[in-house]
């Protein structure tokens, strides 16, 4: 019987570290940051659909905040070559026809990816 407690010094010591890693193991998992993808790396908008809007007046909307043209061409330039972003146009019910068609024509020039036109009324 004198070699018994021998044994289990090493056993029971063994358990208690592995128990002790397996009870830690939730909390370092949850402390652990959590990998960024490329898509979130590419721009703050890259992969979330952006929706412009033109006012009767011809002011820019862009996810329902205003932008003046010259930063919105920026902005469309940058996102070039970036993983792909939905960019849908909903003019303004008070624009004419030749102004809706010029603000496309100025979009789909400014970026790289399909402009989706999204008129006023119409059932998607």
């Amino acid at each position: 019987m004198g070699s018994l407690p021998l044994l289990i010094t090493p056993l029971l010591a063994t358990t208690l570290v592995v128990l002790t890693a397996v009870a830690a193991l939730p909390a370092l998992l949850l402390a652990s940051p959590q990998p960024r993808s490329r898509s979130a790396q590419a721009g703050p908008l890259a992969g979330s659909p952006l929706l412009l809007v033109r006012s009767g007046r011809g002011t820019w909307f862009l996810n329902g905040q205003p932008i003046a043209e010259r930063p919105l061409a920026q902005l469309l330039r940058r996102q070039r070559g970036a993983p792909a972003t939905e960019l849908r146009f909903q003019p303004s019910a008070a624009l004419p026809a030749g102004a809706v068609s010029s603000s496309l024509a100025w979009l789909r020039h400014q970026s790289d990816r399909p402009v989706a036109l999204e008129l006023p009324g119409a059932a998607p």
